[in-house]
């Protein structure tokens, strides 16, 4: 597939300030200049989009780089790991969405224009009535998922529900935090406007109905604006996330008060987290039907159409990194047009061969050994579970090595010795990771002509102190793994080098926010905790296509025949466990992980992923300084880690603190 060179709204130019003279001529600062037309009033639309974060991007990604999904080594540490290693702070706080700091994006200044928007949409004289119904539903949506990703961040935080008049006074200016319940409140309510519709007054339109199209009409121009299933899918994910324990039930807070004695972070009440769960339930049906509608479903790669040589065995290790990078398919419901991935491809890739190295490939989003542990079985299932693992010792003697036989030849090359734990796994898991003596299909691979592409893939080569044998391989303090692994699934399988075979040449694509299968996963949770117990429709209708997708049989199958917990599928807790594991593995490296791991966390239980649990632990890898077989494959610690209660929420800068005395700090800060 081609991709197509799409920018949001036809930008003349990114503005790069909320201020109203970035996107006016010189000495026509005016308010009414900016709203004076339709062309200078779409200007000011693209500000106010200018403030998304990129959820993908290469060392600034929240969800993959700040939990134990991946590390790094050493020399080369950026924001999103620095927080997993060396914690937050308060003078000089990273990723500071509060005040734009250090990798963060300054929310307030975008919630800023998106209230000058809205108070000054109807200056704009050449605009329907429909498309001005579309810009403000546009506008209210990233006025509320600005909110929300403060109060990922931060917890409570400051609602900016209306700009300050120019002649507010000091108590206004210094504004208290709201309450976490008022916070949420607020942006369900601008989220339910911009999905149900509003109701209006003009005689021409008098039904309430929603102001956002299924699908932008004009790819070239609109491609990436807010649709009405990218808003009813992210209503439905933060409907899911407010029921989980961390919002919903955790009692850490309950002295978390601000000056006036407020408490800021209530609990709510039994009936109100199963209000909760109901409401999420009803939420995910809806956003599910409405993408439906509008043509959304999960990806099949079709390699008859592009490669017909691979056998389906190699189609289904190729799928992985085609749901995610290849462009605009219609699982991607939410597609970033503003940040390609050409960086964050170059720095997952491992050096394939000494030209991969010429060309300064990073190796630098490196999957820890957890990781690799969270993908189940060959047989579908957790392989601490899986009874042939247990019969055959695999699961003991994971970290215990053996010689890859012939039958793994399009995962690991034949011969190759490597540990138990990377045999006999599920194609996710060969589709994601890569690892010394592991194939990597395509990206400037040599293939004789009409020769089959997948017996002349690349071998992952990553013993240290030998570039020409091992280009992947530690030799100098950057451009190797620090764990033993690589990212695959990020890369697209025609990215590679140059025709000189020096210089990398990506095939880029648009990041994914939210695809389908994350959709599905949602529903499939919701309603496993909004039952008392589970029914088969759960996993028959929500959970076993993305499975049946990836090659397994589904859960009812795969934990009735493989599974030593046969029945733990028929038991709300046992649900909830394998649930939690498919989305870890289904959304592997795609930044979800972290906010995942701590939402299913402070609560009254303790799940497989609590991150308390998780991020006390060493982060580990085999040892990259290993020069042979039995010195590579050895388990080492990389890192070790620390999670304390105010890593839950991040620091607000000192400074800010100072400078407005209503606002408290965050616990522990």
């Amino acid at each position: 597939m081609r991709l197509k060179n799409l920018i949001v709204l036809a930008l003349l130019g990114v503005v790069t300030s909320c201020n109203y003279l970035d996107v006016v001529p010189e000495k026509m600062g005016t308010i009414e200049y900016a709203f004076r037309d339709r062309r200078s009033a779409l200007q000011y639309l693209a500000t106010c989009y200018h403030y998304l974060p990129s959820l993908g991007d290469e060392s600034n990604s929240v969800g993959r780089s700040c939990g134990t999904e991946v590390t790094t080594y050493y020399r080369n540490r950026e924001n999103g790991v620095k927080i997993t290693l060396e914690g937050n702070s308060i003078n000089s706080p990273k990723l500071a969405y509060w005040t734009g700091d250090n990798g963060g994006v300054n929310l307030y200044k975008g919630l800023r224009c998106c209230n000058t928007f809205l108070e000054n949409v109807d200056l704009i004289r050449d605009l329907s009535i429909s498309e001005r119904r579309r810009w403000v539903a546009e506008v209210k949506f990233l006025k509320a998922y600005y909110h929300w990703m403060l109060i990922q961040h931060y917890g409570p935080i400051v609602l900016v529900k209306e700009n300050l008049s120019m002649d507010a006074g000091t108590e206004e200016v210094r504004a208290f935090r709201s309450p976490m319940n008022e916070c949420i409140d607020y942006v369900l309510e601008l989220l339910d406007e911009v999905v149900h519709g509003e109701a209006i007054d003009d005689d021409e339109l008098d039904e309430q109905e929603p102001a956002l199209p299924l699908q932008v009409d004009e790819e070239i121009t609109e491609y990436g604006r807010i649709t009405l299933p990218i808003a009813a899918a992210m209503r439905a994910k933060i409907m899911v996330h407010v029921a989980s324990p961390f919002y919903a039930e955790n009692t850490m807070y309950e002295n978390f008060v601000d000056s006036r004695g407020v408490q800021l972070f209530p609990r709510c009440t039994d009936e109100e987290r199963a209000q909760r769960w109901a409401d999420a339930v009803q939420a995910c049906k809806e956003a599910i039907d409405i993408c439906h509608e509008a043509g959304y479903q999960l990806y099949h790669y079709d390699a008859s159409e592009i490669i017909p040589e691979i056998s389906d065995e190699m189609k289904l290790i190729l799928q992985p990194s085609m749901i995610v990078t290849a462009p605009q398919n219609k699982e991607n419901i939410w597609e970033d047009p503003m940040h390609d991935a050409s960086n964050v491809q170059k720095y997952c890739m491992p050096a394939l061969s000494s030209g991969f190295r010429v060309a300064s490939v990073r190796a630098q989003l490196t999957p820890t050994l957890a990781t690799a542990e969270n993908f189940y079985s060959s047989n579908g299932v957790p392989i601490e579970e899986d009874k042939e693992w247990a019969e055959n010792n695999w699961y003991d003697n994971r970290y215990q090595t053996t010689v890859a036989p012939e039958e793994s030849r399009l995962e690991v090359e034949p011969g190759k010795v490597v540990p138990y734990l990377n045999l006999h796994r599920e194609p996710r898991f060969y589709g994601s990771l890569a690892f010394n003596g592991s194939k990597w299909y395509g990206c400037s691979s040599s293939v004789p002509d009409k020769a089959n592409s997948e017996d002349y893939q690349h071998t992952v080569c990553s013993l240290a102190g030998d570039v020409a044998g091992n280009p992947a391989g530690r030799n100098g303090e950057q451009y190797y793994s620090a764990t033993g692994y690589f990212t695959k699934k990020l890369v697209n399988y025609q990215t590679g080098l140059n025709d000189a075979g020096t210089g990398f040449v990506s095939y880029n694509y648009f990041w994914p926010n939210i695809r389908l299968a994350d959709l599905y996963l949602l529903y499939a949770e919701a309603l496993n905790e909004a039952q008392d117990q589970p029914t088969a429709d759960i996993w028959e209708n929500w959970i076993d296509p993305i499975r049946n997708r990836a090659g397994l049989e589904g859960v009812e199958a795969s934990w009735t025949k493989y599974s030593s917990k046969p029945d733990k599928f028929k038991t709300k807790d046992g649900l909830r466990e394998i649930i939690h594991q498919e989305r870890v593995i289904e959304l592997a490296l795609e930044g979800h992980f972290f906010y995942d791991m701590r939402r299913w966390s402070g609560g009254s239980r303790v799940d497989r992923y609590d991150i308390m649990t998780e991020m006390n632990k060493p982060i580990k890898g085999w040892n990259y300084d290993g020069t042979d077989d039995l010195s590579y494959n050895v388990v080492r610690t990389v890192y070790s880690i620390s999670f304390s209660m105010r890593d839950y929420l991040w620091p607000i800068k000192e400074q800010d603190i100072n400078e407005n005395p209503n606002l408290v700090q965050n616990p522990g800060w």
